[in-house]
């Protein structure tokens, strides 16, 4: 039986979804186009390709003394590389054209197959065109596109460099507010240790506060956030990580 404090924890983030949600709506359909294609921008100052990235965030941004001295934290990716991302739906910031550039730089892209409710899946994205259109889910809520290929064990994720991550909300904690249906929380238990996970959301999402998403015991914080218009370290990770072939 759940006792008073989950019902508690529950209770506020499904506010706390439901507000996000709102605000989401009042974004005009170019305005989130655009934010879109800045999304994908911030991510190239982060992701480098063969050499180390020149403009990499600091570390630990808490602070605007942190922001200018924080140790830097710089991710080369080689060809043949994973990359763990997923495919936008709804209010989300689009990341298509993301997940076009991280095509284009010869990186293996997974995105998730949902399959039953919380059943972990990964899929290679080939591009826009490979991607097919999903029923709704049981409860009648909106459900991602999918690839058509071969569906791939939840252990997939364990190649993955890099993970990003939708979320309605995160603090300066890197506890992220989901979508609610636990999927996430499990995924994340198959990342690789130095693997970096990345929390994505709209820039108004990001809460500069500790403390500020409830937490739970199954939450595994990020290590950066990357908005539509700005990268924010999280946690002390440095890392020069280069991605091997598979």
């Amino acid at each position: 039986m759940e006792n008073e404090t989950d019902l508690t924890v529950k209770e506020c983030k499904t506010r706390m979804r439901r507000a996000a949600i709102a605000r989401r709506k009042t974004v005009g359909e170019a305005e989130r186009t655009e934010a879109g294609k800045k999304l994908m921008n911030q991510v190239q100052k982060l992701v480098s390709h063969g050499k180390h990235a020149t403009d990499a965030f600091p570390s630990d941004t808490n602070t605007e003394a942190n922001a200018a001295n924080g140790d830097r934290c710089n991710v080369s990716l080689s060809v043949g590389a994973s990359v763990a991302a997923y495919v936008s739906m709804g209010t989300e910031v689009p990341t298509l054209p993301l997940l076009e550039w991280l095509l284009s730089q010869e990186l293996r892209v997974l995105v998730p197959r949902l399959g039953r409710g919380r059943d972990i899946g990964w899929s290679e994205y080939s591009g826009e065109n490979g991607l097919q259109e999903m029923p709704r889910n049981a409860a009648g809520g909106l459900r991602p596109k999918e690839p058509y290929g071969k569906v791939l064990g939840a252990q997939a994720i364990e190649e993955a460099t890099i993970v990003f991550i939708p979320a309605f909300a995160i603090d300066l904690d890197g506890l992220r507010l989901g979508r609610g249906g636990g999927w996430y929380d499990q995924v994340l238990g198959f990342c690789r240790p130095d693997a970096l996970k990345i929390g994505v959301c709209w820039d108004w999402e990001f809460i500069d506060q500790y403390g500020a998403v409830p937490r739970e015991s199954h939450d595994i914080p990020v290590d950066a956030v990357v908005t539509d218009k700005r990268i924010i370290g999280i946690s002390k990770k440095n890392l020069a990580i280069n991605g091997s072939a598979n």
